[in-house]
C-alpha cells in the first residue's frame, strides 16, 4: 500500500508543470519588489522635502515667538474694548428707548417723528403716580459716558513716535 501511494504521489509530482506555475509567482514578485522601490524613493523624496519645510517654518516659527507676547497683549486689549463698546452701545440704546418714552415716540416715518413729540406735550397728562424714566438731571440732558479710544489704542502723537 506504501509503493502504491507513493506511485500516485510520483505521478502527481511528475505531471506537475513547476515553470508554468513558479514563474507568474516570481513575476508577480519581481513587480511588488520595483513598486516597492518606487514607494521608498517617493518616501524618502517626501521625508527630505518635510524635512527642509519643517526647517525653514519652524526658524520663522521661532523667530517670531518674540512678537507673540505683544501679538496676546493686542489681542486682548481688542477684546476688552469690543466689550467695552458692547457696554456704552447698550448704554446708548437705553437712553435712546428712554428718550422715546419720553417724547411718546412709536412712529418713525417723518411724520410721526415730528408731530408726536409735539402732541404728547400738549396732551400730557399726570395720568401715572410713578415717575417716568428719565435722561434728564436737573433739567438737562445727561449723555451716556463713552470710552476713551485712547485708552485702547493709544493717543495719535504715541502713533507718529512708533511709525517714526
Amino acid at each position: 500500500m506504501v509503493e502504491q501511494t507513493a506511485k500516485d504521489y510520483a505521478k502527481i509530482i511528475q505531471s506537475a508543470d513547476l515553470e508554468k506555475e513558479i514563474n507568474p509567482l516570481c513575476t508577480n514578485i519581481d513587480d511588488m519588489l520595483a513598486r516597492l522601490d518606487e514607494f521608498e524613493t517617493v518616501l524618502a523624496s517626501v521625508r527630505a522635502e518635510s524635512n527642509s519645510i519643517m526647517a525653514n517654518h519652524v526658524c520663522s516659527i521661532l523667530s517670531f515667538g518674540e512678537n507673540f507676547g505683544e501679538l496676546r497683549q493686542r489681542i486682548d486689549n481688542l477684546e476688552q474694548f469690543v466689550a467695552t463698546v458692547n457696554e456704552n452701545l447698550n448704554e446708548v440704546e437705553r437712553s435712546v428707548d428712554v428718550a422715546e418714552q419720553e417724547l411718546n415716540i412709536a412712529d418713525y416715518s417723518i411724520k410721526g417723528l415730528l408731530l408726536k413729540p409735539l402732541r404728547a406735550r400738549l396732551a400730557a397728562t399726570d395720568a401715572s403716580a410713578t415717575p417716568p424714566k428719565t435722561n434728564l438731571v436737573e433739567g438737562e440732558f445727561q449723555p451716556v459716558p463713552i470710552f476713551k479710544s485712547d485708552e485702547y489704542f493709544g493717543s495719535r502723537a504715541d502713533e507718529t513716535i512708533v511709525g517714526a
